[in-house]
């Protein structure tokens, strides 16, 4: 009897076995790893947009928006959205899209009590620290410059 070359279904089973304990292990890292990468990203835009609104209420007296409304920006919103587009005229920062992470940023501009109020949420609802658990990191600007942070 001749031999044909190729494989057994016995082989093919066992790659597949090692194939598959090898993502078994590998998908709950990769989770870990885009979770801390999510959760450095929302803190270190949460500190490039705070740092914008000090330089713009230095320069403006005010916090932006300057009429006291709210601005939204989501994952999912196309980069040349006004908003966004007027966010970094104003701000001088480009806030990011298509990176699970929304953006909700308000001020209050009464006389006397400005302040700023940044919200960074995940977009999947997954915790952006896993320490914290939370799936939101938001913090308040007053106008002495004062933040706080909470998560």
């Amino acid at each position: 009897m001749k031999r044909i070359a190729g494989f057994t279904l016995i082989e093919l089973m066992v790659v597949l076995a090692i194939i598959g304990i090898l993502a078994a292990t590998a998908v709950p890292l990769y989770h870990t790893y885009q979770q801390r990468a999510y959760g450095s990203e929302a803190a270190l835009m949460l500190k490039r947009i705070l740092d914008a609104q000090v330089m713009y209420f230095l320069e403006n007296n005010k916090f932006y928006p300057e009429d006291g409304s709210s601005i939204t920006i989501f994952h999912s919103d196309p980069p040349d959205k006004q908003v966004i587009l007027n966010v970094k005229k104003n701000l001088n920062i480009l806030i990011p899209v298509g990176h699970f992470l929304d953006y909700t940023l308000t001020a209050f501009n009464e006389s006397g009590n400005e302040s700023c109020h940044l919200q960074i949420a995940s977009a999947k609802g997954f915790k952006l620290f896993k320490e914290a658990g939370s799936e939101i990191i938001w913090a308040e600007l007053n106008k002495d410059g004062k933040i706080e942070l909470f998560f």
